[in-house]
């Protein structure tokens, strides 16, 4: 609910003119918005004035919703740009600066195909889960853990990129891996 009035109210400052589209578009299209329950991307030319915009719709949002921004939390993530204008933006908004690729919601987010070491994280989210209890359980135990680690958490990112193989063949199928271990434990 708050994220369609979000939507709406940048949308509304857009169609005043207070904010240009990034990316030039065919006319009433929305602005770019990506939402996901309390985590928001939103891409806008490097414009100061936008930005102290932006900032004011938020703390007005944040006032009339009861829903506070995170500028802590919250990063810019600049393209072709030079590091001052980044960091004066970034001060300006009262932000951390990150680059490409940067994780969203779990997934490496870049301009380009990401390569293996970006699902680094995730790898290691699937360890984490696999080794923190496979050593108590007995065989059906950890054959119902593997099924639930990895159906769940792979599940989520192969619905949004095309896992490379060597993901799978660098991460599960070795041993010396937790996913390697459990799996090898398994197969005795």
């Amino acid at each position: 609910m708050a994220a369609d009035l979000l939507q709406c109210v940048v949308n509304k400052a857009h169609n005043q003119g207070l904010f240009e589209l990034p990316i030039p578009s065919h006319e009433g299209a929305d602005y770019p918005v990506i939402q996901y329950a309390d985590d928001t991307i939103l891409i806008m030319k490097a414009s100061r004035r936008e930005l102290f915009t932006l900032k004011g719709l938020l703390e007005s949002f944040s006032q009339s919703t009861g829903l506070r921004v995170n500028y802590g939390k919250s990063c810019l993530v600049p393209l072709n740009m030079t590091n001052e204008k980044a960091q004066m933006l970034a001060g300006v908004f009262g932000c951390k600066i990150q680059s490409l690729p940067f994780t969203y919601l779990g997934l490496p987010m870049g301009t380009t195909k990401p390569r293996v070491e970006h699902y680094a994280p995730l790898m290691n989210r699937i360890e984490r889960r696999l080794t923190a209890t496979s050593n108590f359980l007995i065989h059906a135990g950890r054959l119902q853990l593997v099924n639930s680690v990895l159906s769940s958490l792979p599940t989520y990112a192969m619905c949004s990129l095309q896992v490379p193989a060597a993901v799978w063949n660098t991460s599960i199928g070795q041993e010396g891996t937790a996913c390697g271990e459990v799996l090898t434990l398994m197969l005795k």
